[in-house]
């Protein structure tokens, strides 16, 4: 199940498991819910940091099965159709195997590298383009 209800719970996930602060009543912030069929929260995606043409993702879960295709349809359709954006960017932090595999299968492409992003650790910065972009349906 997916759920875009901007509900507290959701936000508190994301903001355990990364350490961060999204807080819609503080700056535009959307996320995107992955549940499991009990209403268990597996993932959620956070958009943040809009601009023009950009926004930002971020991402947290508990499970590897929180990205599946309803997902991840509604996330790439938030960000190009619906917030109409043209790129989405990413930063994960320098030695995060798992997230840079998974976001290069998604279609990411990595196009640099913020230095002590992290403190001692760097941030690699990943993009996708709408025309990058393989979730979207042709005619969208």
């Amino acid at each position: 199940m997916v759920c875009i209800k901007q509900k507290p719970e959701y936000f508190e996930f994301i903001n355990r498991i990364l350490n961060v602060k999204f807080d819609p009543e503080k700056s535009p912030c959307v996320c995107i819910a992955s549940l499991s069929p009990d209403g268990g929260i597996l993932g959620v995606a956070v958009f943040s940091r809009f601009m023009e043409h950009n926004c930002e993702l971020s991402a947290a879960s508990v499970s590897p099965h929180f990205l599946t295709r309803q997902f991840l349809d509604v996330l790439f359709h938030y960000a190009f159709i619906t917030a109409g954006k043209r790129r989405i960017t990413a930063v994960i932090e320098d030695g995060n195997i798992y997230a840079l595999k998974m976001d290069k299968r998604l279609g990411f492409i990595e196009e640099g590298r913020l230095k002590c992003w992290y403190g001692e650790k760097d941030g690699l910065i990943l993009r996708m383009l709408r025309e990058e972009c393989r979730w979207l349906r042709a005619d969208q």
